[in-house]
């Protein structure tokens, strides 16, 4: 999608769960597709049909062998699926998506008299190229164009989306899925760190986002990938033309860097938590600061929301708040007044354990945060709970 001006280069943009989908192309295939993006403007609100010329893809030759390979590329991007998560009606990643198999084209057709592919886009793949407000990664179109392997192309936009982060970790298993290669390579790791990522890496080191990598392991067996790469601050790519608003305006607002914002997105789009806990943090930080134990508000609240480390404080504070409501209302009905999913007490959990600040175990846990406070492990039909009369 190209969304640069007269004065900034030109620019191409997903939807990150389009970041994150599953599919697998050529290298020629994918030339085509980043023709095709930079074929979209940021206004469009439906998908024009395009013609792309063939030497804008196979470098001007004018070979009877590629435009051979052209015809074949058109008939197989033609079938090319996406596996792909589904989004909110708001056009917004969620907590445990479901996932949707959508073709990629809703045309495609070679011109061999003209030379000319001319195609458009599936119109169910809408939300994730049109009218994007949040939730997308941007990249350079130049820096893309340096690129020779569609697996490169590929981590390069899974590297953009953390670009504020500067690191990203990614199972291994995760990672083969995303790429289309769960079954290429499972024999032989070595393979695929020669084919897949130190290739990336090799051609990564051309472009805007150079980035090293660390294997991780759970005894002998490599689980993770944690890639490693300058933070955004340092690659040139301008924020997102768009007028803050909500959290985004409240954040800024005591301090927090405009760069920041996608950092903390992510963790939004992440299902880390919701925009309550950013209202949370900010009056607990500005409660702070009034006390005179905080002195930097913008780089308390920041912390706050990228490490999560009041997360336990904020889902105790919620659990108050409903007792407070059910007596309140004075409801004469039989059951409890405050009820938590057992997983989702987990998943709070977990967050704060990778952070260093919760107890040793889950057990633990359940008892300091909510056995302690009155709360019985229940377990029905539809699920395991938390509950307090």
């Amino acid at each position: 999608m190209e969304v640069g001006s007269a004065t900034t280069v030109p620019l191409v943009v997903q939807h990150n769960a389009l970041v994150n989908a599953r599919f697998n192309m050529s290298a020629l295939e994918m030339r085509f597709f980043l023709a095709m993006l930079n074929r979209i403007n940021r206004d469009d609100a439906t998908f024009a049909v395009c013609e792309v010329q063939v030497r804008e893809i196979c470098s001007g030759s004018s070979s009877n062998a590629i435009y051979t390979e052209v015809r074949e590329m058109v008939r197989s991007i033609g079938k090319q699926a996406l596996f792909i998560e589904a989004l909110s009606p708001d056009g917004k990643r969620v907590k445990n998506p479901d996932v949707l198999t959508l073709p990629l084209m809703g045309i495609a057709r070679y011109i061999s008299k003209t030379g000319v592919v001319e195609a458009s886009f599936n119109e169910n793949i809408r939300p994730y190229l049109l009218e994007l407000r949040d939730n997308f990664t941007k990249a350079q179109l130049s820096q893309l164009l340096k690129l020779k392997s569609p697996v490169s192309h590929r981590i390069y936009w899974l590297l953009r989306e953390y670009a504020a982060f500067g690191k990203r970790v990614i199972g291994l298993a995760e990672l083969r899925n995303v790429l289309g290669l769960t079954t290429e390579y499972q024999d032989r790791f070595d393979h695929f760190r020669e084919r897949v990522l130190n290739r990336a890496q090799s051609e990564l080191a051309e472009t805007d986002l150079p980035f090293t990598y660390e294997l991780i392991k759970q005894g002998r067996v490599i689980t993770e990938i944690r890639f490693l790469f300058a933070p955004a601050e340092s690659t040139g790519i301008a924020a997102a033309a768009v007028e803050p608003t909500g959290w985004e305006a409240a954040v800024l607002a005591v301090g927090v860097g405009e760069k920041s914002l996608p950092a903390i997105r992510s963790q939004l789009e992440s299902g880390m938590y919701d925009e309550g806990y950013i209202q949370f943090v900010l009056q607990t930080v500005r409660a702070k600061v009034v006390q005179g134990k905080v002195k930097k508000e913008g780089g308390a609240v920041f912390k706050a929301l990228t490490e999560g480390y009041m997360l336990a404080d904020y889902h105790k504070q919620l659990a108050g708040a409903e007792i407070k409501k059910q007596k309140s209302a004075k409801k004469s009905i039989v059951g409890p007044s405050v009820k938590i999913r057992l997983e989702d007490a987990e998943a709070a959990y977990e967050t704060m354990r990778k952070k260093g600040k919760a107890p040793a175990s889950f057990t633990e846990n359940l008892e300091q945060t909510y056995i302690s406070q009155g709360f019985v492990l229940v377990q029905n039909d539809t699920g395991n709970w938390l509950i307090k009369d």
